[in-house]
């Protein structure tokens, strides 16, 4: 479905919406929702209704054994001893947990076959001399953002957090929600669920708001993010032929496209949803803002941090094993290390498997392996840093220090992309080889720049468009609610402001070097 579509259905649908009786608006939801992943894709239909039928039973049979259970103690209190309920608690508690595993595992399953087989059929192929079957198997939309929030769900259910939902349907709009299903974000069910069904009645405000939301997606991932995807197609797709600088260029590029894709998408599903009075969680907070690598990743994809931190992260640096070790560390070595090491290994974790998520190669190993090991190596040495803003407070509190956070994360962070963009592992490597040994700055003036899939008009609006972005988001930086000042404007102000700035992003999306590529997340 391209971007023109998708923005045409949400309107359509939300007219419908608000015409639909109250009471069967978020019917409406649930049907446009399966419409639009059928139109999507109707071999993908299966997937996404396993997923939603198995998380829904199996939490509704959790919950039901946990009130079975206190049903049963509750009746028979005066007849059993402190063991008696004990061996009660830890036979229901038993039975819970093969529910829980036995769907976490179908799940994760389903996920892993459809995404990694092909992968890891190649690889162990290649290991062996020998050419692997063609799978040819199906990737979902979104399978990667329904099965994690379906998930969390089923986890939240199990630990007790909230009671299962007993209307499947209900639960099916809860998985299937059209907007965030292209590629989040990772929604909880406390904080969604119950904004889907209530029967939200017309706000002039939000069809506005809404609107201007998605026009300044698609003003990212139309006018920047796929301006710019030729160029970084060109040089990672043919590194071979050029020298560092170039290649650096590339990486920017990349930087610059990957952020504007994804947030785009964010911005333009966001808007979406509240043309129907729904506020979905937001997943970027202007991350090339970060002052440290730990930061910018609570900046990034907040969904998923969230997800990993709260669901891998915190279960593993507060398993008993790691306590028996912080222990033993702290009385053998130092308690320092103690305290940071499980966090640490906590972080190793999470983004090695964040690196699993995106893709089964080695480069995307490498990648997550790369952002956990410079966190872990942080949280170590974190007491050293703290000695230095006490020591030297003047400048530690300085903009100039500031400055140089930011471009140090961000230097930090553009090195890890050479990892998450190149195909090959040793690519990646080679590309940074030449980077530090082989810059060539004569190709950034030779015409080399010219052949890269881009025209001069395409620099120029890509120069144009980015400043414009960082100018809005160094103001939301400090403060500064656009959106909120923008609406309180006179009318004819606030719409002299918006018919120039839908002309600009009318009359710079299209061109010959532009490409029509899909989210680049739609697909995980």
């Amino acid at each position: 479905m391209s971007l023109f579509t998708l923005i045409a259905f949400a309107f359509l649908c939300a007219a419908l919406y608000y015409i639909c009786p109250l009471r069967l608006r978020w019917i409406l939801l649930l049907l446009v929702s399966y419409g639009y992943y059928a139109y999507c894709g109707l071999s993908a239909l299966p997937y996404i209704l396993t997923t939603t039928l198995s998380t829904w039973a199996g939490a509704l049979l959790i919950g039901r054994v946990g009130e079975q259970s206190k049903t049963y103690l509750r009746e028979h209190k005066a007849e059993l001893d402190a063991a008696q309920k004990k061996a009660h608690k830890a036979k229901a508690r038993s039975r819970q947990r093969a529910l829980f595993f036995a769907v976490l595992l179908l799940n994760f399953g389903i996920l892993a076959v459809l995404k990694y087989m092909s992968p890891l059929l190649s690889w162990g192929a290649s290991l062996a001399g020998k050419t692997a079957p063609a799978l040819n198997l199906l990737l979902p939309l979104g399978i990667s953002f329904y099965t994690f929030q379906s998930m969390g769900y089923l986890i939240d259910v199990y630990n007790g957090k909230y009671a299962p939902e007993k209307n499947p349907a209900r639960f099916a709009l809860f998985v299937s929600f059209f907007p965030q299903l292209i590629q989040g974000p990772i929604a909880r069910f406390d904080q969604l669920a119950h904004q889907l069904y209530e029967p939200h009645r017309f706000d002039l405000g939000n069809i506005e708001r809404g609107a201007l939301l998605i026009l300044w997606g698609f003003f990212k991932k139309k006018v920047i993010a796929d301006r710019a995807l030729p160029l970084v197609e060109q040089v990672f797709g043919s590194q071979s032929q050029y020298g560092g600088a170039v290649i650096v260029v590339g990486v920017l590029f990349y930087s610059l496209q990957q952020y504007t894709d994804f947030s785009g998408g964010i911005d333009m599903v966001t808007g979406i949803a509240q043309l129907f009075g729904i506020e979905l969680a937001p997943n970027f907070k202007r991350p090339y803002f970060s002052v440290s690598l730990g930061d910018f990743w609570r900046r990034w994809h907040i969904s998923l941090g969230g997800w990993m931190r709260d669901y891998v992260f915190y279960p593993f640096a507060l398993t008993k094993p790691m306590a028996r070790m912080s222990k033993s560390l702290k009385k053998h070595i130092h308690p320092q290390v103690a305290r940071a090491l499980p966090a640490a290994l906590g972080n190793v974790l999470v983004f090695l498997l964040v690196g699993i998520w995106h893709g089964a190669q080695m480069n995307y190993v490498l990648w997550g392996l790369y952002n956990g090991l410079i966190l872990a190596f942080t949280s170590l040495v974190e007491p050293a840093y703290k000695k230095m803003n006490e020591r030297l407070p003047r400048l530690t509190a300085s903009k100039g220090f500031h400055v140089f956070r930011i471009l140090r994360t961000f230097l930090v962070v553009n090195i890890g992309w050479y990892f998450d963009r190149c195909v090959r592992a040793s690519d990646a490597f080679q590309m940074l080889h030449k980077t530090l040994f082989s810059f060539d700055s004569w190709q950034l003036f030779d015409g080399t720049l010219d052949n890269l899939g881009l025209a001069a008009k395409d620099y120029r609006i890509l120069l144009i468009a980015t400043l414009i972005l960082f100018a809005v988001s160094l103001l939301q930086e400090r403060g500064v609610k656009i959106r909120d000042g923008l609406f309180s404007m006179p009318l004819a102000l606030r719409w002299v402001i918006l018919y120039a700035f839908m002309f600009f992003v009318l009359a710079t999306f299209g061109g010959s070097n532009v490409a029509d590529a899909g989210f680049m997340y739609a697909v995980f």
